[in-house]
């Protein structure tokens, strides 16, 4: 009789193991995403932080230069562009001691396709912005 009584305990383990293992591969995924995201969080908010600050100090380098700046700041796939980034006011040399914001819109897809792509159908935009004083 102990043996009929171990036999099914294994059954009972492997049937818990199949219920237990896609809500585990869940959170395991979903820690990764979040990790990934979180990075480029970063990178994007830096390359936005590096925009202003080459435009407030170096006062009337363009926009194009500073957008440059910016896309090179960080390592992203697919990378920063310059059309990703947007400079306001275009010229520190016309308002000195004004801010200079720079904003930076990165579009990245999930890597596992969930509810986000089933509700909105777009990629995931991540934004940051970085402002300085120009001319200090």
């Amino acid at each position: 009789m102990n043996q009929k009584k171990q036999g099914r305990e294994r059954g009972a383990a492997a049937v818990e193991f199949a219920l237990v293992l896609p809500l585990l591969l869940l959170v395991i995924l979903g820690i990764f995403e979040f990790g990934r995201l979180f990075n480029i969080q970063l990178v994007v908010a830096n390359s936005a932080r590096e925009a202003a600050r080459v435009m407030a100090i170096e006062d009337n380098v363009g926009t194009a230069k500073a957008a440059g700046v910016a896309a090179t700041a960080g390592v992203l796939n697919p990378v920063l562009t310059v059309g990703d980034i947007s400079i306001t006011p275009g010229s520190c040399e016309d308002n000195p001691g004004m801010p200079v914001t720079a904003t930076v819109n990165y579009e990245t897809s999930l890597i596992v396709p969930g509810f986000w792509d089933l509700v909105t159908g777009d990629d995931f935009v991540i934004e940051g912005k970085g402002q300085m004083i120009c001319g200090g």
